[in-house]
């Protein structure tokens, strides 16, 4: 599976990157500017030369062309960015990480878009597409350093079935990450703004949290709930 990280020259979509590179996917670091992917590339190749990982660069365009594609852009250019390459994320499952915050003072505040959150603005932006919200509360820096592992739960909602699930698989793939479904795309409202709790965590307590639940058997927390079969009695 090929995954593009649309805005992946941030700080959250290269650890991503780099980290999904690691557990084998081909990944996609997309850009406005094919030449800041590339530096971005280079960057990771150089600090973690004594692995083999699959990243290559491109623009939002290319990455946009991957089997599954991550939003990893600031909050107030995802839509935008979505609707750029609309024609190559239809039928496809996007991740949206973004989160609507701001820093007013020393505290962290959310921000609640014009749907309510970011991952429902891109399902708009593109109706045809299907967005899963997810690794909203993974902190970037530890997702980057491929030397140790990350203990995190990630939360995941969606109103199609198929992106819970294949978000799951790529969640799943990295050690010591737990995809939880957590509803459908309406439950991204509170999920991201959550992370403006946590980053008020990290500076009151100088520190990175990360989210874990308690309570979740394992094999439950694994399975999405099946796709409905259709209905035939036209209701």
């Amino acid at each position: 599976m090929q995954i593009g990280i649309l805005g992946g020259t941030g700080p959250a979509g290269s650890a991503l990157a780099a980290r999904l590179a690691s557990v084998g996917y081909e990944t996609i670091i997309g850009s406005r500017s094919k030449y800041r992917a590339m530096e971005t590339v280079d960057k990771l190749q150089a600090e973690w030369g004594g692995r083999e990982l699959g990243i290559v660069a491109g623009d939002n365009l290319a990455a946009a062309s991957a089997d599954v594609v991550v939003i990893a852009t600031p909050w107030d250019g995802a839509y935008g960015t979505a609707t750029s390459v609309a024609d190559q994320l239809e039928g496809k499952v996007v991740i949206c990480m973004a989160n609507a915050l701001t820093r007013i003072g020393k505290e962290f505040q959310p921000l609640v878009p014009p749907r309510g959150s970011v991952a429902a603005s891109v399902q708009a932006a593109v109706p045809h597409c299907m967005v899963a919200a997810g690794f909203h509360h993974v902190p970037a820096k530890e997702l980057g350093d491929l030397d140790h592992p990350i203990e995190s739960d990630v939360l995941i909602c969606s109103d199609h079935p198929r992106a819970t699930e294949v978000t799951s698989q790529i969640v799943s793939s990295i050690p010591n990450l737990r995809p939880l479904d957590a509803g459908g795309l309406s439950q991204a409202t509170p999920i991201e703004s959550f992370t403006a709790v946590l980053l008020q965590l990290n500076v009151h307590y100088k520190t990175r949290v990360a989210v874990k639940f308690t309570g979740i058997p394992e094999l439950v927390a694994a399975a999405p709930e099946p796709e409905a079969e259709a209905d035939d009695s036209g209701a």
